[in-house]
């Protein structure tokens, strides 16, 4: 007689627990947002004998500071402290401010640099020394201030920063689009039309002007047109990405300069035949 006890029916798997997300992970996405959002815009164009660049305008440096105070959520208070966090938080903020308020050469970087360690060495040196108090009560002064991060406050800011910033985009491709190619340059302006620019005669330089608007713009930087009497006829600033895109745009300017010089050959050529 058959066993009438039924084969134990395989255990059903009790379903895990929603595991938590991985904060590494977040972070990641968080510091690789701005990135992958550019992508595209930094890529530039896939044909061989052209290239797309955008220009920035300033509102597109507000990456850096939506970036950091997402991320800040994430870190505070488990790995910052939340004074740390509010002063990381504020440092970006006047890092942007100098962005956009001043432009800082390289030079003009050094110099300030120097002039603030000398600065502070010599109020560290009459301190010491000295007792003369220079630097100690600021230091103490916005100590006691005790700043620190609210997670609603900073997430509201970066909300609202995100509205320019995605505004910011979409000026990007549909007004600020300048393609390059051997022959000539088109600049695209939705609603209101394109602009070509014959490139015979022009010379093209780089030009970085603020070390700070060249980190927030992946390597940006300024794009001069000139001509053979050094006069600028195009300025395009602020081209998001420059410094990667300078070797394949140099290839670009130079096609031009290769098929001038064949046609000037053939040209010569033609004409020594008509003498003969």
């Amino acid at each position: 007689m058959a066993d009438s006890s039924d084969p134990k029916a395989p255990s059903t798997k009790t379903q895990p627990p929603a595991a938590h997300v991985n904060i590494v992970a977040r972070f990641g996405r968080i510091i690789a947002a701005p990135f992958v959002a550019v992508g595209h815009i930094v890529r530039g164009g896939k044909k061989p004998d052209e290239i797309i660049v955008y220009s920035a305008p300033p509102a597109f440096f507000l990456w850096i500071v939506i970036a950091v105070g997402f991320l800040l959520r994430l870190v505070c208070p488990h790995i910052l402290t939340a004074q740390a966090g509010a002063w990381i938080f504020i440092f970006t903020l006047v890092y942007f401010i100098l962005a956009i308020l001043y432009d800082m050469s390289l030079k003009k970087l050094v110099l300030c640099s120097l002039v603030v360690a000398v600065v502070w060495l010599f109020a560290r040196y009459m301190e010491s020394l000295h007792n003369v108090a220079i630097i100690g009560p600021i230091l103490r002064h916005f100590k006691n201030l005790n700043p620190q991060y609210d997670h609603g406050t900073v997430s509201v800011i970066c909300w609202l920063l995100l509205i320019p910033w995605v505004c910011s985009i979409f000026e990007m491709v549909f007004n600020r689009k300048k393609q390059f190619s051997p022959n000539e340059i088109a600049e695209f302006h939705f609603g209101e039309g394109s602009e070509l620019t014959d490139r015979s005669g022009l010379r093209f330089v780089t030009k970085y002007r603020d070390v700070l608007e060249t980190l927030l713009g992946f390597g940006g930087g300024d794009l001069i047109a000139v001509d053979n009497q050094q006069h600028v006829i195009k300025r395009y600033e602020n081209i998001v990405g420059l410094w990667f895109h300078w070797a394949k745009l140099d290839r670009i300017l130079h096609q031009r300069a290769t098929l001038l010089d064949e046609d000037a050959d053939k040209s010569a050529s033609g004409g020594d035949k008509l003498d003969k």
